[in-house]
């Protein structure tokens, strides 16, 4: 029964399925579910669905418009030709519009050149979220390689320790042991048992921690199948600084964007120059009148009389005039094309202000540059020091652990024949525990400073062949 709440506790976790992943399998799937990566990419397309001529104003604009109106007017005109009574007319305008510019100061070299540097941007910021994505698979996977390695110590130290329990408990019996002895054992026993239960739960919420870089399910677990384990290079500060000046991924990307602030200036210095630009296109409508137009079809009309009588009138031989409704249709059509000139001769100095502000931000991309190369150096410098203090502690970390690894194996033999005391075994396996937890952090933080070298002289992402 005493092992019941351990088995209880590991059961969740030793019955999942697990899957075999690598290092290399790791970042692959990193790279393809990670939501930051996807986002990234997403903004790829956009700059890249951008990058167009007809973005920057280099293509005609057509448009196609159309009107159609409709009109009743009731008449009692002034005017004799005039149409008097109910007017009904209806009127539809066809126009096709093409507008070309001709000259804008350049504005449209210049727009186009800004959005190839955007999508260059896009891809060096799609470029430094994979490679901080990268880092951290890594350094988690590394982490979670550490912690298993920490969890198998621990279940290694508490087997000791129930094998010594179990060996007090019978000798206990034999009369060899008293009950003190036992109780020590038994609380070393239980002491060991917790810290291997912790440490368990300290693995499983790393390999979580994993899976939401991973964008996997939090509950998936995996048999790592790389080793903690660390191959001692040597690399020289100098070629070090040569590769961060030219591929480090932060410096690439202020490059870009201080390239977008001379590409700014330009822009605003392109409002000094006159503006050309060309009108052309085709105009038509169709008209339709529905109205009461005299009609030359009535009988003869009487004009007046002679003298005033009117048994004598007056007889047109024209024949009278007869209003009739009656519906006419019309036309039209025609082209045109026009230029038009404009010049900014003043608008209170905005133009110069502008200018003066972009070549600001040109300057303030410059310093940014120069501080962010000081900064990198200052990194690598302080990298580059850590790593070669980390490999040298590694060394004598490993030399440590194998030596009180050696003393725990000597001194349960002299603790069964009886040379060693049971408190004096328990310093020693302490030794050895505190020992192996500081062998496997060293390998972990030289392993740290390893990538953040890498990372930092922009070979992450070359290493995995990961580039958007």
């Amino acid at each position: 029964m005493r092992y019941f709440v351990l088995v209880f506790f590991l059961l969740p976790f030793v019955g999942a399925a697990q899957e075999q992943l690598s290092l290399a399998r790791a970042i692959e799937l990193g790279l393809q579910n990670n939501f930051d990566v996807q986002i990234q990419k997403l903004e790829i397309d956009i700059a890249s669905r951008n990058n167009k001529w007809g973005q920057a104003g280099a293509l005609p604009t057509v448009n196609l418009n159309g009107n159609q109106n409709n009109n009743i007017t009731y008449r009692q005109p002034a005017n004799p030709f005039a149409v008097p009574g109910q007017n009904i007319s209806d009127n539809l305008v066809g126009q096709l519009d093409v507008q070309f510019i001709l000259f804008d100061g350049f504005f449209v070299r210049i727009s186009k050149r800004q959005l190839e540097q955007l999508e260059k941007v896009s891809y060096g910021n799609a470029t430094l979220v994979i490679e901080n994505t990268i880092q951290a698979i890594i350094l988690n996977y590394y982490l979670a390689l550490m912690e298993r390695e920490r969890t198998d110590l621990r279940k290694k130290v508490m087997d000791f320790s129930r094998e010594r329990y179990d060996y007090v408990k019978l000798r206990k019996e034999l009369g060899g042991a008293i009950t003190f002895d036992v109780l020590q054992a038994q609380n070393d026993y239980l002491t060991d048992s917790t810290n291997y239960l912790l440490q368990e739960l300290t693995y499983r919420n790393t390999i979580r921690n994993l899976n939401v870089l991973l964008n996997e399910d939090i509950s998936k677990t995996y048999n790592l199948t790389d080793s903690l384990t660390f191959v001692n290079e040597v690399y020289a500060v100098d070629d070090l600084r040569r590769k961060m000046s030219s591929t480090n991924t932060n410096l690439r990307n202020q490059y870009m964007n201080q390239e977008l602030m001379r590409l700014a200036t330009k822009a605003a210095m392109a409002d000094r120059y006159p503006t050309v630009t060309l009108n052309t296109g085709l105009n038509g409508s169709l008209d339709r009148l529905n109205a009461n137009f005299g009609s030359r079809i009535g009988p003869p009309q009487t004009i007046g009389y002679v003298n005033g009588d009117e048994n004598t009138p007056v007889i047109s031989n024209l024949p009278g005039v007869v209003q009739v409704r009656q519906t006419n249709d019309g036309y039209s059509y025609g082209a045109y094309g026009n230029f038009t000139l404009r010049y900014t001769l003043f608008n209170g100095g905005q133009i110069n202000r502008n200018i003066e502000n972009a070549k600001v931000r040109e300057q303030i991309a410059q310093m940014n540059v120069d501080q962010l190369k000081l900064s990198l150096e200052n990194g690598l410098q302080v990298t580059f020091d850590e790593y070669n203090l980390r490999r040298q502690l590694v060394e004598i970390a490993n030399v440590k652990f194998k030596a009180t690894e050696l003393n725990l194996e000597l001194a349960n033999e002299r603790y069964k024949n009886g040379a060693l005391s049971a408190i004096d075994l328990r310093i020693v396996q302490e030794a050895y525990q505190n020992a192996a937890l500081e062998n496997f952090l060293a390998i972990y933080n030289v392993l740290f400073s390893k990538t953040e070298l890498v990372r930092i002289t922009g070979g992450l992402v070359d290493e995995f062949n990961a580039r958007p």
